[in-house]
């Protein structure tokens, strides 16, 4: 046995192998009281890797599970806001059934039920503009597909998300076309009988007959037709500023609709002349009103199986496929072209998934009584009332499918929740299998480094006793 003083080999080995141990001990150590397998990345560089994307994934599904959370929040403010406005759509349908009925018989009466269904259109209009969630309008068009469009009398009004982005042509072949009346120079002013200069009031006996801004001339017709069974009558009209007119002598009234697409025309033909006198427009002239005629352009977005609808001022195309796209062209000029460029903004994006381009579209029409079709319905008569009961059919039909789309996209979300929770659990559980100290095992290590390290630190203070035993071999 070789024996030296100067280098102490035993010793040497003896602290190498308590400083590893004491390392695996103080790792050990770390993992037990952190839990985690891999408490830095020496551990396990690879495993750290895996489980940081890991952890990436999980916490943006879990963001998107309550950014659906947040989204069927916003359906369910926008559809009940929706709900009541088709209460609204509903109560004013009654109120026109109600003056279709021939038992409500004065003017105060009609006029009673028109004041009502005007206020529910006015809250109508305000519910559409002042709707708003987190500071966001969702009613006044602002949340539906955008589009630019190089034609001013062309306005895109909705369109599906199968709608893709791109510009889509066609021409106008002929416009819409109001009906209009021109009467002589004693008559009402030349204009539209919708507009405001020729909005006002005839009185009959007392009663006063309200001309009001939009009504069609058949509406007009009517209610001087209740009232003038007896050809004697005092009538006399008022025009918009409220003066009396004095008219000309005996002539023959006729009025055309101004529904786009209406043919009917109504006639007055009166030979009392103090009737006449007082109410008669002189040459009265009538155009009809016609709907717009437009080319679609197959070769830039639309499909060849597209079909067009057009209903005065506002034109649909649609396919089987589910695309539809519905425009304003009331003030497109006849020969004009235009062409529409979707935009992709408008629609309401929630962000559904863990990662880019993963987001549902909600999308929201603008709902008001213009868009509604109804901003002009008139009960005061019995064929305006009828009108009216189809309009706010066609209303509360646009409202409810509008409803439906939410609950369809309520539904969708739902479903986008469910799934992303589970698959939120089954990533943590696979990133807690790279990750996650196994306490058991590691509690084995433990004890086992803790045996070595308290026989290491023995075998250590043998060890630096060997050079005593030399030194007592010299002193003997």
């Amino acid at each position: 046995m070789t024996m030296k003083i100067n280098t102490n080999i035993s010793a040497l080995r003896a602290n190498f192998n308590l400083n590893s141990v004491q390392s695996q001990l103080t790792a050990s150590t770390n993992k037990l009281s952190s839990g985690y397998r891999i408490t830095k990345a020496a551990d396990d560089a690879a495993g750290m890797a895996i489980s940081q994307k890991m952890h990436a994934q999980i916490r943006g599904l879990q963001r998107a599970s309550k950014n659906g959370s947040d989204g069927v929040s916003f359906i369910q403010t926008t559809e009940g806001v929706l709900s009541e406005i088709e209460n609204m759509l509903q109560r004013c349908r009654e109120l026109s059934v109600q003056a279709a009925n021939g038992s409500v018989t004065t003017i105060e009466d009609k006029q009673a039920l028109q004041n009502e269904i005007d206020s529910l259109m006015a809250e109508i209009d305000r519910l559409s503009k002042d709707t708003e969630y987190n500071t966001m309008s969702v009613l006044d068009g602002s949340c539906c597909r955008q589009s630019s469009s190089n034609n001013v009398g062309v306005k895109l009004i909705d369109a599906s998300d199968d709608v893709a982005l791109t510009g889509y042509k066609f021409k106008i072949v002929s416009e819409a076309t109001q009906a209009t009346a021109k009467t002589g120079a004693l008559g009402f002013a030349p204009t539209d009988v919708v507009d405001k200069a020729t909005a006002g009031q005839i009185q009959i006996n007392g009663e006063v007959i309200d001309i009001k801004e939009g009504q069609t001339f058949e509406d007009v017709y009517a209610n001087i037709r209740d009232y003038c069974e007896m050809m004697n009558v005092d009538v006399v009209p008022v025009n918009a500023a409220g003066v009396e007119c004095e008219l000309a002598a005996a002539t023959n009234l006729s009025f055309t609709s101004v529904i786009y697409g209406a043919s009917q025309k109504l006639n007055i033909t009166t030979d009392n002349a103090n009737l006449a006198q007082k109410l008669g427009i002189n040459g009265v002239q009538t155009t009809e009103g016609t709907d717009a005629k437009v080319t679609l352009d197959t070769t830039s977005g639309f499909s060849n199986t597209a079909t067009v609808f057009i209903n005065g001022g506002q034109m649909e195309v649609s396919d089987r496929d589910g695309f539809r796209m519905l425009f304003d062209i009331s003030n497109a000029k006849a020969g004009s072209d235009a062409t529409v460029t979707m935009l992709d903004a408008g629609y309401v994006a929630i962000q559904i998934g863990a990662n880019e381009g993963q987001s549902i579209n909600i999308s929201i029409p603008c709902v008001n009584t213009k868009t509604l079709d109804i901003e002009n319905c008139n009960v005061c008569t019995v064929a305006g009332a009828s009108s009216s009961i189809s309009a706010f059919d066609d209303a509360i039909q646009q409202v409810s499918s509008i409803r439906a789309k939410l609950g369809a996209y309520q539904n969708r979300l739902d479903s986008a929740i469910s799934s992303l929770d589970e698959t939120s659990q089954n990533l943590t559980e696979a990133c807690s299998r790279i990750e996650d100290v196994d306490m058991s095992e590691e509690m084995t290590k433990y004890t086992q480094y803790s045996v070595l390290v308290q026989a290491g630190t023995s075998m250590l203070a043998q060890a630096n006793n060997q050079p005593q035993t030399i030194l007592q071999i010299l002193q003997g």
